[in-house]
C-alpha cells in the first residue's frame, strides 16, 4: 500500500509517494495549473504511476482558498447579522495598521452593504435571550437572497458565543427551505467574543466555501476514477488535517495549508535528529515562509490577517514575505533596485522557462551566476535558457551601465537581504538568539539560499531534508488530524467555579470526540490537550497556559504561576501580584495518523564516492571575480561525507549551495548538515 501527498504551490505542484512496505519514498514535481489547481494535482499522482486502488491514504494541500480571498474572486456572499451590526465589517477596529502611510486604506469588505441584512433579535453577553428571533422575518430574507443570486450566505448575531441558539435556528430554516445555499454560521466556527473578528471569519469563510466545494467534487471525482476508495485529507493551517468532508464547511481552516504543512514537517524531522529549537525556512517560486519550532512544537497563534482581513481561528505562526524564484527584479522612479514582491509565478514563469517572461527574476540571475545548471534543472525533466535569462538580466545591468554579472549578484544579494530580514522578524524581534536554532531549509528556492542567510544571522547549522524541493508534501504525511475548538468565558482565575469550567472544557473535548468520530478515528488514537486564554485583569490580551485534566481549587496557584512565568519569557515582565482573569477555554483535540519512518542511506567514509563528483563549476562572487565551486550529485552521495564549501550539490528538486568556510556532513538519513566553522578552526 501507498500513503501519498500533494501540495499546489503559486509555481509548482509537488508530490510524494511513500511505500509502506518498503519505506521508500518517491518524488514528483510539475508546473502548477492556475485555471483548474486539480489538474496538476492529478499531474503529480499520475507521474507516479501507481494505482490509486493501493493508495492507504491521501493528504493535500491547496492555494485555493487564499488565492481566492486574495484575487477576491470567491462567492456572490450575504451576511445576516444582529439588528445595529450591519456595519461591524465596514468599521472595523480603530487601529491604523500602517501608521505612517498616507495612502492606507481599510480593506474592502467582501460582502457590499446592500448584501449585509439585520434580523431584530438579542441575546446577552451571559447568553439571555433578551429579543426573540422571528422565523418569519428569516423566511422573508432567504427568498430576497434566493432572488439576489446570493451563492452563500454568512450569520454572525451578536453573542452568539456565548448562546448559539438564534444562529442555530437561522440554519435550520436555511435546511428547510434553500438547502442549496452554503450557509456558515459563526458559532460552528469559532465561539469566541471579538465581533469583528468573528464576523470577518464567518465571512470570509462564507465567501470560499462554493469554489471550495467545487473544487474538492472536482478532485474527488478524478481521484475516485483513478480507483481511490479512501477519505480525502485536507492540511490544515494548523499543522493538523481534516477530511474533505469537514473541509467542505469550514474551508477557511485551509488558508495556509501548504505553508503549516512545511513547519511540521521541519518540526518532525528535526526531532528526529536530536534538535528541538529550529528555524523552518521554505523558499518557493512566490514566496519565502518562516516559522519558529520550540521544544519540538511549531509556535501558533491564535488571529490571522489575509489582504488585511482577520481570521480568529488557531494558524501556525508564519511570517511571509514575496521573495521566491520567480520573484521579479524591477527598478522603481527614483531608480533604486527591488526584488519582489510581484512574482513571474508559473505562466509564464521566469524568463529563462521559455513560456514568454521578460522580466528578470531571481531564477534567472541565479542561473547565470552559474548556480544552477541548465542541464538539470528538475533533474533535466524542464528546458532552460541561460541565453533568455541574460537577456532579461541586461535590462537591469543597461540602466545602472554595470556589467550582467553584477546586475545577477545584486539581485541575489536583495532577496538575501529580504530574507535576513524575515528570520530576525521572527528570532531577535521576539527576543530569540538565531545562533542557539538550527535552520531547516526547504522549498525549491530554499537551499540555494539557507546557508549565506545563516552566515548572516550566526546560525550555526542548516538542515537540508532529502527532495526539498517537495518537503511540505511530505510534511502533510507527518501531520496528525487536528480540531480546535474554544469557548469565550470571562471570570477572575481565583473566584472561577471549578465545576461550571470542567463542564464546559467537557463539552468542548465531546465536540472534538465527535468530529474524529465523524472522521473514522479510533478513539485510542485520540489525544486531547487542554488551554486556557489567561491575562492580568484590566489587559486586552491573553496568554494560552496548558490546563490540567480535571481542573481544581489546586490547579489555580498552579495555573498563575505558569502565567507569571510565560508572560516574562514573552514580554520581559511580569506582576505575579495582580489578579488574573479567565478569557477562554481551548481544548485541541489530535487524531494519531501513522507516519512514515526515515529510511538510513548507505553508509561511507568521509569522502564522497567518485560517481557523486560532477567536477567543477565558476560561479561570480563580485569584482569581476569567479570562484570555483566543486559540484555534487546528491543521490549518489553516502552517509558520513563531507563536503567542505564552497560547493554545490544537485538533486532533482532543489540544488543546495554550501558557502566558503562551511562543512556540509552528510547523517545518516541522508539530511545535508551544513555548519560555519569558526574562524580559525
Amino acid at each position: 500500500m501507498y500513503r501519498l501527498s500533494t501540495d499546489v504551490g503559486g509555481t509548482f505542484t509537488d508530490g510524494v509517494l511513500l511505500d509502506e512496505a518498503t519505506g521508500e519514498v518517491r518524488v514528483s514535481k510539475v508546473s502548477t495549473t492556475p485555471q483548474n489547481p486539480a489538474i496538476g494535482t492529478i499531474q503529480a499522482i499520475d507521474r507516479f504511476g501507481v494505482s490509486l486502488k493501493e493508495a492507504s491514504f491521501l493528504v493535500h494541500g491547496t492555494t485555493v482558498v487564499i488565492n481566492a480571498l486574495i484575487e477576491e474572486k470567491g462567492a456572490k456572499t450575504a451576511l445576516i447579522t444582529t439588528k445595529g451590526f450591519r456595519d461591524v465589517l465596514e468599521i472595523g477596529r480603530c487601529n491604523r495598521v500602517e501608521m505612517y502611510d498616507p495612502l492606507y486604506r481599510k480593506p474592502r469588505p467582501l460582502v457590499p452593504r446592500f448584501l449585509r441584512f439585520e434580523v431584530e433579535e438579542r441575546i446577552s453577553a451571559a447568553g439571555e435571550v433578551l429579543v426573540p428571533l422571528r422565523d418569519e422575518e428569516v423566511l422573508e430574507l432567504i427568498s430576497r437572497l434566493r432572488a439576489q443570486g446570493v451563492e452563500a450566505v454568512a450569520v454572525c448575531l451578536l453573542n452568539s458565543y456565548a448562546n448559539p441558539a438564534h444562529e442555530e435556528r437561522v440554519g435550520e430554516l436555511f435546511e428547510q427551505h434553500w438547502p442549496e445555499a452554503a450557509v456558515s454560521l459563526s458559532h460552528r466556527i469559532t465561539r469566541r467574543f471579538y465581533e469583528y473578528e468573528r464576523t470577518s471569519t464567518t465571512t470570509q469563510n462564507a465567501y470560499v466555501m462554493p469554489v471550495v466545494r467545487r473544487y474538492l467534487a472536482s478532485l474527488e471525482e478524478e481521484l475516485g476514477g483513478r480507483g481511490f476508495g479512501r477519505a480525502l485529507q485536507i492540511m490544515q493551517s494548523n499543522g493538523g488535517v481534516m477530511t474533505a468532508k469537514v473541509a467542505r464547511d469550514i474551508p477557511i481552516a485551509m488558508v495556509e495549508s501548504g505553508p503549516a504543512a512545511g513547519a511540521i514537517g521541519a518540526a518532525q524531522l528535526a526531532g528526529l535528529i536530536g534538535y528541538e529549537n529550529v528555524i523552518s525556512y521554505d523558499m518557493g517560486g512566490t514566496t519565502a515562509k518562516s516559522s519558529i519550532i520550540k521544544g519540538g512544537l511549531p509556535e501558533t497563534t491564535d488571529q490571522y490577517m489575509v489582504e488585511g482581513r482577520p481570521i480568529l481561528l488557531p494558524v501556525v505562526d508564519l511570517r511571509e514575505i514575496g521573495a521566491g524564484g520567480g520573484s521579479i527584479a524591477w527598478i522603481d522612479e527614483a531608480g533604486a533596485l527591488h526584488v519582489g514582491p510581484r512574482s513571474a509565478g508559473a505562466e509564464p514563469g521566469p524568463a529563462c522557462y521559455l513560456r514568454g517572461g521578460e522580466e528578470p527574476t531571481v531564477t534567472d540571475a541565479n542561473l547565470h551566476l552559474g548556480i544552477l545548471d541548465p542541464e538539470y534543472f528538475l533533474g533535466g525533466e524542464m528546458r532552460v535558457s541561460p541565453e533568455h535569462a541574460r537577456r532579461a538580466i541586461g535590462k537591469i545591468a543597461s540602466f545602472f551601465e554595470i556589467s550582467v554579472d553584477e546586475a545577477a549578484l545584486g539581485i541575489i544579494e536583495i532577496v538575501n537581504t529580504h530574507m535576513s530580514g524575515l528570520l530576525q522578524s521572527m528570532t531577535v524581534k521576539r527576543g530569540y538568539d538565531p545562533r542557539e536554532f538550527a535552520m531547516v531549509a526547504f522549498g525549491g528556492a530554499g537551499p540555494i539560499h539557507a546557508a549565506a542567510i545563516a552566515k548572516e544571522l550566526h546560525i550555526p547549522t542548516v538542515i537540508v531534508p532529502p527532495a526539498p524541493g517537495v518537503f511540505s508534501a511530505w510534511g502533510m504525511l507527518m501531520a496528525d488530524l487536528r480540531h480546535d475548538f474554544a469557548r469565550t468565558y470571562i471570570t477572575p482565575l481565583a473566584e472561577a467555579p471549578c465545576q461550571e469550567v470542567e463542564a464546559i472544557f467537557r463539552e468542548l473535548e465531546a465536540q472534538v470526540r465527535d468530529l474524529f468520530a465523524r472522521e473514522r478515528v479510533e478513539e485510542g488514537q485520540v489525544v486531547i490537550h487542554r488551554e486556557l486564554g489567561l491575562r492580568y485583569l484590566g489587559q486586552e490580551h491573553t496568554l494560552d497556559v496548558p490546563a490540567p485534566a480535571g481542573f481544581s481549587e489546586e490547579d489555580k496557584p498552579k495555573l498563575a504561576r505558569a502565567f507569571d512565568d510565560l508572560h516574562l519569557r514573552v514580554y520581559g515582565h511580569n506582576a505575579p501580584r495582580e489578579p488574573k482573569e479567565i478569557v477562554s477555554l481551548k481544548v485541541v483535540g489530535i487524531g494519531r495518523v501513522k507516519k512514515p519512518t526515515l529510511k538510513a542511506v548507505p553508509a561511507g567514509g568521509e569522502s564522497p564516492p567518485a560517481e557523486a563528483r560532477l567536477g567543477e563549476r565558476k560561479v561570480y562572487r563580485g569584482q569581476g571575480k569567479y570562484a570555483a565551486f566543486a559540484v555534487f550529485r546528491r543521490q549518489a552521495l553516502l552517509g558520513g561525507n563531507l563536503i567542505p564549501g564552497p560547493a554545490i550539490i544537485e538533486e532533482p528538486t532543489a540544488t543546495t549551495v554550501v558557502e566558503e568556510g562551511q562543512l556540509c556532513r552528510v547523517d545518516e538519513y541522508g539530511n545535508l548538515i551544513i555548519q560555519t566553522q569558526k574562524e580559525g578552526a
